[in-house]
């Protein structure tokens, strides 16, 4: 391998996280090792380890960058004024640009690979997974106070409803394209509007 180039401070970095999380989402944890990494980046090993001591340090860092993402794109979504099922509506296009093309979703990894994920991971993904069901159930229990959104039971409980279809659908979508999301995402839409509507 050729002398690497001297890549702008924290560049490598990104890099190497950015390309992890493409494979953890396409290949899953076992689909990828350092050394790939480094020959993708035209890199030394001795870099990827430089800023991730282990492979499990790396996919710790990934899924707690998940949930920073969903935590950024929550705020964001809380801060325009809307209606409840448009919140919802926004929330399942998220889900699904989270996990275009042949990627899985980082729930879908997690919930696949979590008995071999390291312990760090599986409680950061724990953490991104109470965060999307608090956002949900908020959201869908302001829609019902609202009396835009109708539904049985409780929000929290709704609110894994509509994670665990939205997460079914997205692995649907892999195998059978992207027409299944968007017709559980209806559905699920459809679902919680008040009779009548």
């Amino acid at each position: 391998m050729a002398p690497s180039k001297a890549r702008p401070r924290g560049e490598t970095r990104q890099q190497i996280l950015a390309l992890a999380s493409d494979w953890l989402l396409e290949r899953g944890y076992h689909g990828f090792s350092f050394g790939q990494i480094a020959t993708a980046l035209d890199i030394q090993k001795g870099a990827v380890h430089y800023h991730f001591a282990t492979k499990e340090a790396l996919v710790t860092e990934l899924f707690r960058d998940y949930r920073s993402a969903f935590l950024l794109w929550s705020q964001s979504v809380d801060s325009v004024d809307e209606r409840p099922l448009a919140a919802l509506r926004r929330f399942l296009e998220w889900q699904a640009g989270e996990s275009a093309g042949e990627k899985a979703s980082p729930l879908g990894v997690a919930g696949v690979e979590y008995a071999s994920l390291p312990s760090a991971a599986c409680a950061e993904a724990e953490g991104l997974s109470d965060a999307l069901v608090d956002w949900l159930a908020g959201t869908l229990e302001q829609g019902r106070e609202m009396g835009a959104l109708e539904f049985a039971g409780s929000a929290s409980d709704q609110a894994r409803l509509v994670m665990s279809a939205a997460q079914g659908a997205l692995q649907l979508a892999r195998v059978n394209g992207a027409s299944d999301y968007r017709t559980v995402g209806r559905a699920i839409l459809n679902s919680l509007r008040p009779r009548g509507t």
